[in-house]
C-alpha cells in the first residue's frame, strides 16, 4: 500500500520529530514478553522483545518492534522527500512493521507516564500510585545476577519481580520500578504477563516521548476502553465516522472483544 503525502507536511513533521529527542540512553535493557491478548485462550499467546532505554534523567520502555519499525518509517520518509511526484511524498506502508506489544511508559523522577491504545487512538496517562513492594527471603540467578525476589500490587494485579542488586538501578519493565536495583524478570499472579532480561548492554540511543497522543486519567481511559468491549460497533462509528460494512460487524465484533487482557 502506498500513501500520498504533500511534501511541505511530510518535512514540517520530519524536522518537528527530530527535535524531540530529550535525552540519551546509558544503558538499554532487552526483555522477551510473553503475553496473552484473550484470557480465555492460550492460543493467542504472545512473544516480542521489547526494550527498556535508561538514561541519566528518564527511561523509555516500548516493544522493540516499535524501534525498528521508527526506523523503517523514517528511512522510508526520507527517501519520499529525496524522491517526490510532483510535490507528493509517496510512502510505502507496506515496509511498515507493526508491533504485538503496545504500552509504552515514559519514566522521569517526578512522574511515570502511560502509553496506551484503544482502538487507533494513542492515549496517555500519568500513573496515580506507585506499586508498594514486599520483600521475599528468595534468590535466585538471572543472565549471571544474583536476584532477590520481591511482590506488589499494582492495580488489580498481584505483581512478582526479581531484581538484583549488582546493578543498582531503579528501573525496570513496564511500571514495575523503585526497587533496590534493576529488575530482570516480572510476571503477574495468572502469568498472563511475563518479562525476563534477555540482553543488558551500554549503549547511546536517544529517549523520546511519543507525539500526537491524546491526554488523559487512567479512570477514564479505563471507562473508554470498557465503553469499546461493550459496544464495539458505536464505538467503531465514533471513532471512524461511519458504519462498518453489515457483513464485517460479527468479525469486528469478534476481534476486538478478544483483546481483553491488560496489565494496568
Amino acid at each position: 500500500m502506498y500513501l500520498k503525502i504533500p511534501l511541505i507536511i511530510l518535512l514540517f513533521f520530519s524536522n518537528f520529530y527530530s527535535t524531540q529527542k530529550i535525552d540519551s540512553s546509558f544503558i538499554e535493557c532487552k526483555y522477551l514478553a510473553k503475553f496473552l491478548t484473550d484470557t480465555a485462550n492460550t492460543n493467542t499467546l504472545k512473544k516480542e522483545l521489547v526494550s527498556l532505554k535508561i538514561g541519566k534523567n528518564f527511561s523509555l520502555f516500548r516493544s522493540d518492534m516499535k524501534e525498528k519499525a521508527d526506523s523503517i518509517a523514517f528511512a522510508e520518509i526520507d527517501r519520499s522527500i529525496a524522491n517526490p511526484v510532483n510535490g507528493i511524498a509517496v510512502i510505502n506502508t507496506g515496509k511498515l512493521a507493526s508491533a504485538k506489544y503496545i504500552p509504552e511508559v515514559f519514566y522521569s523522577k517526578d512522574k511515570l507516564i502511560v502509553y496506551d491504545k484503544i482502538l487507533n487512538v494513542m492515549y496517555n496517562y500519568t500513573l496515580e500510585t506507585k506499586t508498594n513492594w514486599t520483600f521475599i527471603n528468595e534468590i535466585k540467578k538471572i543472565q549471571g545476577y544474583t536476584c532477590k525476589k520481591a511482590v506488589g500490587k499494582y492495580n488489580h494485579k498481584t505483581i512478582t519481580v526479581w531484581y538484583t542488586e549488582e546493578v543498582p538501578i531503579s528501573e525496570g519493565p513496564y511500571t514495575f520500578k523503585n526497587l533496590p536495583g534493576l529488575v530482570l524478570e516480572a510476571f503477574d499472579a495468572n502469568d498472563y504477563f511475563h518479562f525476563t532480561l534477555e540482553s543488558l548492554k551500554r549503549i547511546i540511543k536517544p529517549i523520546r516521548p511519543l507525539e500526537g497522543t491524546v491526554n488523559t486519567e487512567y479512570s477514564k481511559f479505563t471507562k473508554k476502553r470498557e465503553e469499546v468491549l461493550n459496544d464495539p460497533i458505536g464505538a467503531f462509528i465514533a471513532v471512524f465516522g461511519k458504519i462498518p460494512p453489515k457483513q464485517n460487524q460479527e468479525y469486528m465484533i469478534k476481534n476486538i472483544r478478544n483483546i481483553n487482557n491488560y496489565l494496568d
